[in-house]
């Protein structure tokens, strides 16, 4: 299940929402890319509203004076077109699937690390239903961001489990939609990302999804006790003495401090073992190197 909350957090980058984040990340694995890709953190980033920025982001006034109603009001989330459904429900399709091939033409930059975290869900996830997809302009006239409803189908629970997912995708130079698999490393990208979560749009939708998933624990307590029992077993390398050796279940990335945004100091491959010096929140402080590492702690055992 170590591969799993992986997945969520560090690849899935873009499944993690105001509340429903909070449930499918702590709750999930602590708590894709977002899987697939999946491997890239949240940046913290601040988006810029400099005089000299308006105009050039769609939800921002072209002159002073208007209400942040207005600027909301001028990129509404907006049901998404055949092409970009398509997109999302492909990818959905061959992530179940664990069709790394197809994954790869339609997200940029699918890595190794993509890949193994992928096909290490199959004992975890049965596969994923695409439910309504919905976009607000992205910044750019070829980029969206998208809003996906889904849910995972877990492993030997009958319930499905609703989750949100956000997106950013663009048009290529063959004309094609794919999915930004950088976009949340992408400091402007995130921040204009980020600032959408507190449209009153998109926040409500936030909310759907999250009284959707709290229903279906609460109608199915078999659903519950397998994400509870997912975060559960979150605490057991973070928890354990200083000194104590802890085993990677994963190749996993070590971090030059406790962030997934921050620096990748180097890769410990599956099976390693490493000695715990300390820990940082959700993550297993390491000596690596002589430097002073950190990996999350979901990934040792």
């Amino acid at each position: 299940m170590d591969d799993f909350r992986e997945w969520l957090s560090d690849n899935l980058r873009y499944f993690m929402l105001g509340g429903v984040i909070l449930i499918i990340v702590v709750v999930l694995f602590c708590g894709i890319r977002a899987c697939s890709g999946s491997n890239k953190g949240n940046s913290g980033d601040e988006q810029k509203t400099t005089s000299e920025d308006q105009g050039n982001v769609p939800s921002s006034p072209t002159s002073e004076g208007e209400s942040d109603e207005k600027k909301e009001d001028a990129n509404p989330m907006e049901t998404a077109d055949a092409d970009v459904t398509a997109l999302i429900k492909s990818y959905y399709q061959a992530l179940g699937e664990k069709d790394i091939a197809t994954l790869k033409t339609l997200e940029d930059d699918f890595t190794p690390s993509d890949e193994s975290k992928v096909t290490n869900l199959k004992d975890y996830i049965e596969g994923y239903e695409v439910g309504d997809v919905y976009t607000k302009k992205g910044m750019t006239d070829d980029s969206y961001v998208v809003y996906a409803c889904f849910s995972y189908i877990c492993q030997g629970v009958e319930t499905k489990a609703p989750a949100l997912t956000q997106f950013y995708v663009y048009k290529n130079s063959g004309g094609s939609w794919v999915i930004d698999n950088g976009a949340l490393q992408d400091s402007e990208i995130s921040a204009y990302m980020e600032k959408q979560l507190s449209d009153s749009d998109v926040s409500a939708l936030v909310k759907k999804v999250q009284n959707e998933l709290d229903q279906a624990q609460q109608s199915d307590p078999s659903l519950a006790e397998f994400l509870n029992g997912l975060g559960e077993e979150a605490d057991v390398s973070t928890n354990a003495e200083d000194g104590t050796m802890l085993t990677t279940t994963d190749e996993c990335n070590v971090r030059a401090e406790a962030s997934t945004d921050a620096d990748i100091l180097g890769v410990i491959s599956a099976g390693e073992q490493v000695e715990k010096t300390g820990t940082d929140g959700e993550w297993v402080q390491i000596d690596y190197d002589g430097e002073t590492g950190y990996i999350r702690g979901d990934l040792l055992e």
